[in-house]
């Protein structure tokens, strides 16, 4: 596998898939491979290719949640919603009580249908699996504004204190304002689980936009101190999440393990997460590209969408 990622990553493409061909003759059930072939396949823009080895995939590695999601975005980035449905539904059967197929589904649901729709697939996920921070955490960002902190008391009874609702409960505080509440609940939440590295982003999103504003020179040396004060909060989540290391959530693991990013270390794999996080977007808007933040929503969008109450927001994956 690693001789395969070398030449892909020297831009060897046909070399790549033949070191892969070779090694699935002997490793039929290693979905990583799979992957890697389906993966190079879309490079080349070869999207029937790599349908073909993503169905080969799935029946050698049924078993393998990221093999059917991402099987799923496949058909949904080739403008195929209704494909990617039916393969989500398919790896639920196959593959009961798993909620990251459960999210996956409500987000086909409400960028095809709208947020409606959505609702309904995170309520059925819900059911199979009543303890899972993530579909909880999507359900309170479905609610409207005045009833998600209610929500998000039900969220933490059922979910044992999950770290994604405790980070969710921060973002909560954060959007009304309550500064010290929500640097308590990132730091509750990272204490919980130091290896989610989107928590790590959010929390060092927050402490950017509250501790990098221009002080106005009337502040004087009071000014400078505060700027000081702030600047500390933010290297202290930097130096934590570089000595935690961390290597799960989803969107962390999708900026780490893009070829333009090979080499490098924590510290800048969490700037890029960070730059790239967005306080409210579509639900799972991962499905709309490989890179997964390019399609965020502009500002006036995010208004009208607000409005709507069609609004949700990424979290840890």
């Amino acid at each position: 596998m690693k001789c395969a990622v070398f030449e892909r990553q020297q831009g060897q493409h046909g070399q790549a898939l033949e070191t892969l061909t070779t090694a699935l003759q002997k490793y039929p059930t290693f979905d990583k491979l799979h992957m890697i072939k389906a993966q190079i396949y879309e490079d080349l823009g070869q999207i029937g290719e790599a349908r073909t080895t993503y169905s080969k995939a799935l029946k050698a590695c049924p078993k393998s949640i990221t093999l059917w999601t991402l099987a799923s975005r496949l058909e949904e980035r080739d403008n195929k919603a209704i494909k990617a449905r039916s393969l989500l539904e398919k790896a639920r059967l196959v593959n009961p009580k798993e909620d990251i197929l459960w999210a996956e589904s409500a987000g086909v649901e409400e960028r095809s249908t709208g947020a409606a729709q959505a609702k309904v697939i995170l309520a059925r996920g819900l059911q199979e699996c009543p303890t899972s921070g993530l579909l909880w955490s999507l359900a309170i960002w479905l609610e409207p504004r005045a009833t998600r902190k209610a929500r998000s008391v039900d969220a933490l009874k059922k979910s044992s204190d999950d770290p994604i609702i405790i980070c969710t409960v921060a973002r909560l505080f954060w959007a009304e304002g309550k500064i010290e509440k929500a640097r308590q609940w990132f730091q509750r939440a990272i204490a919980t689980d130091k290896d989610l590295g989107e928590i790590w982003a959010w929390w060092l999103k927050f402490e950017r936009q509250h501790g990098t504003k221009v002080m106005h020179p009337a502040l004087g040396v009071e000014g400078e101190l505060l700027m000081l004060y702030k600047q500390e909060h933010q290297q202290v989540v930097i130096d934590g999440c570089v000595t935690a290391e961390p290597h799960h959530s989803q969107a962390w693991q999708v900026v780490a393990k893009d070829l333009k990013n090979t080499g490098k270390g924590t510290k800048e794999i969490l700037e890029l997460v960070t730059a790239k996080l967005t306080v409210e977007c579509y639900l799972r808007n991962i499905a709309k590209g490989k890179r997964v933040f390019d399609n965020f929503l502009k500002w006036p969008d995010l208004e009208r969408k607000r409005r709507e109450g069609g609004f949700i927001a990424v979290t840890t994956w």
